[in-house]
């Protein structure tokens, strides 16, 4: 217990400032205020805990001390983009009235009620993952973000009884997304000190507070945004520090720098952004292919949508509810015992017996298809944007392998050669990138 004396001997303000603040979390989670003190309580908590967490960490002159304006600069742009990436959505899925009131003593209370919160929040935040010693300083990262995830999420929900389906999908969009936007607000403390990170959080929860009309996309849809747009974010950050700064915060040894150089003089400056937005985007596609995202993109490969849609076209479609389906709308679906997808218009819907029935029509058809009895595990997908021309390459190429895959079928000696050299120059590639002699220098160096 000897080290465990020494850790709260030198760590006493820090392990009190996070007690004042995990209390004050607790006190607002569980103790209910009636009335306008609901709001009014739990905002002077929180401010009290900002003042005391200041006074810990060593007052304004260290706060002044930890300010980065570049970080903070960079930190309100990833707040902007993310709103701005939300309202996107918004326009291809819906807009609602935000619940909160808009009279001016309204404003005033509710910028009190999540401005106090947050102060504290983020300067707890930057004044722990500060305190990590730099060769503890990815540590420092991960357990800052944790709490701080978990303190940014409501304690009734975190121990609400759930099913495994219904847990899955709270982690999926309540835990995940605050983990990712906790994880840019630690790094944009680490560098840039609670004013930073304040930027950041302050500004998404004023838009959500603030602004009257709200996007209101699929949570799944809202979740991906949420994720993505500060790992982006994370990396411009990154990006954008001088080698000396990353030295600084531990985020890479002196060692290293030397490397750094080199590989820069030879390749140029790192691209670990532009690697990331492309993985991110063939992730983002591939996803969109399975549907579980709430939307997906497919390739219109018949004519029966003519002049609308013509083969070889590209549509993004959301799943929505047949409630909202209207005539007019072209919908994607699938028929019960099929596998082809349909891409047609809806010419009429209708209720019989609590059913919905919606009936659908190629613009190049001269009939109706048959009506689409609505049941409960039945997807309607509705397309609200098309890319033109670009799915040719999608059918040519599934083509171009139907074709040559049948070919080898039918062909099984010209199979077996086509296999038997694509071994064998997989074999001799192998073998040259094992023997390069550069390998090999490094391989004798090691033994």
């Amino acid at each position: 217990m000897i080290w465990l004396n020494e850790i709260i001997s030198r760590y006493n303000k820090l392990i009190l400032s996070l007690i004042i603040v995990i209390m004050t979390y607790l006190i607002v989670s569980f103790y209910v205020f009636g009335g306008l003190l609901a709001y009014i309580i739990p905002a002077l908590l929180w401010l009290i805990s900002f003042m005391a967490v200041i006074f810990l960490a060593g007052g304004i002159g260290q706060i002044k001390l930890w300010f980065y304006k570049p970080i903070t600069i960079i930190a309100l742009l990833t707040a902007g983009l993310q709103i701005v990436s939300l309202n996107f959505i918004g326009f291809f899925t819906e807009f609602g009235r935000s619940p909160y009131t808009y009279t001016p003593t309204g404003i005033l209370i509710n910028m009190l009620y999540f401005t106090a919160p947050i102060l504290a929040h983020e300067t707890s935040r930057a004044y722990i993952v500060k305190s990590f010693p730099k060769k503890r300083v990815y540590m420092g990262i991960a357990i800052t973000t944790a709490i701080y995830t978990i303190l940014k999420t409501p304690a009734s929900k975190l121990i609400l009884q759930r099913s495994i389906a219904e847990a899955m999908k709270f982690m999926a969009s309540e835990i995940i997304p605050s983990g990712a936007q906790s994880l840019l607000a630690t790094y944009l403390a680490l560098i840039g000190g609670p004013i930073a990170s304040t930027a950041y959080m302050w500004t998404l929860e004023a838009y959500s507070w603030l602004a009257p009309i709200l996007p209101n996309p699929l949570w799944a849809i809202k979740s991906l945004i949420t994720v993505l747009i500060p790992a982006i974010g994370l990396l411009i950050v990154n990006e954008s520090i001088p080698t000396i700064k990353l030295v600084i915060h531990g985020i890479i040894g002196r060692g290293e720098i030397r490397r750094i150089i080199v590989r820069r003089s030879r390749v140029g400056k790192p691209t670990g952004l532009s690697t990331l937005i492309v993985i991110l985007a063939s992730l983002i596609i591939i996803w969109s292919t399975t549907g579980l995202l709430g939307y997906q993109i497919s390739v219109i490969a018949s004519g029966s949508m003519r002049p609308t849609l013509e083969v070889g076209d590209i549509i993004l479609t959301i799943q929505t509810p047949a409630e909202k389906i209207r005539e007019g709308d072209i919908i994607q679906y699938i028929r019960e015992g099929q596998s082809t997808p349909i891409a047609h218009r809806v010419i009429e819907t209708k209720r019989a017996s609590g059913t919905i029935i919606i009936v659908t029509k190629g613009d190049a058809n001269n009939a109706p298809d048959e009506p689409i009895l609505v049941t409960p595990s039945q997807k309607l997908w509705k397309v609200i944007f098309t890319i033109p021309k670009i799915g040719w390459v999608s059918i040519i190429l599934k083509e171009a392998a139907n074709t040559a895959v049948t070919y080898l079928i039918e062909n099984p000696m010209i199979a077996y050669i086509s296999l038997s050299i694509t071994a064998s120059l997989a074999a001799i590639i192998t073998h040259k990138h094992l023997n390069n002699p550069r390998r090999k220098i490094k391989r004798m160096l090691r033994t």
